[in-house]
């Protein structure tokens, strides 16, 4: 995984919403909604441990831990400078670079948060195979990745500085590399159709989801 976050990890945020088009500068939504989801979606299951993979300088961290109070939030990102600012942010939660310190635990929910468009395309199967073996028994790994179908983040993610070398993952490419690498799909959902100024509609999310015009797209996947 990338370590060029390093020099973005003081200016992450600032950066961030300077690449957001002129009245949609919603970083934080952005970050909170994604925890929604995961919560929404693992309501009723009992969350003991929980891994924000790739989880850089802790923007989902805060909410995490808020949103699961009685479980043990982990992160992983190999930015030292990123981690420096996620234990700030986050300061209940464990923190490490180290890859085998994770891989010696199991997690009912890992949580990766568009870090596979930094990934290279060639260690995606590797890390979702990861991603899978860390799992709990009826753990669960959601991927939260852009949609490149969807015009509005395109515009974003070519404006973006430190997206400059990274590349989409189409949810199909996702879906397969997944399912050869011992994972299978739970539910698959398409997010984030209304910008800020349309978010009176935002309820009405929850009933289109089938349609692939969202910003972003959630895959839930368990062990195969």
């Amino acid at each position: 995984m990338p370590t060029e976050f390093d020099r973005y990890a003081d200016d992450y945020d600032r950066t961030l919403r300077a690449s957001l088009p002129v009245g949609m500068e919603e970083d934080a939504y952005f970050a909170r909604y994604k925890v929604d989801y995961l919560a929404a979606s693992s309501r009723g299951r009992k969350i003991g441990r929980l891994l924000d993979f790739g989880c850089g300088a802790g923007r989902s961290l805060e909410y995490l831990v808020a949103a699961f109070p009685h479980a043990a939030v982990h992160g992983f990102d190999p930015s030292t400078e990123s981690l420096r600012i996620a234990a700030q942010r986050a300061p209940r939660a464990e923190l490490t670079e180290n890859w085998e310190q994770v891989a010696a635990q199991r997690f009912d929910v890992v949580f990766a948060a568009n870090v596979f468009h930094h990934i290279p395309r060639a260690e995606h199967a590797q890390w979702l195979r990861r991603c899978g073996e860390i799992l709990a028994p009826d753990g669960r790994l959601f991927v939260f990745e852009l949609n490149p179908a969807n015009p509005l983040t395109r515009w974003v993610f070519e404006r973006c500085p430190f997206d400059v070398d990274a590349h989409m993952v189409p949810r199909r490419e996702l879906l397969g590399i997944a399912r050869d690498n011992g994972l299978a799909v739970a539910r698959c959902r398409y997010t984030l159709f209304f910008p800020k100024p349309l978010k009176l509609l935002r309820p009405l999310e929850r009933w289109i989801g089938w349609l692939p015009l969202g910003a972003q797209y959630c895959v839930e996947f368990v062990r195969a």
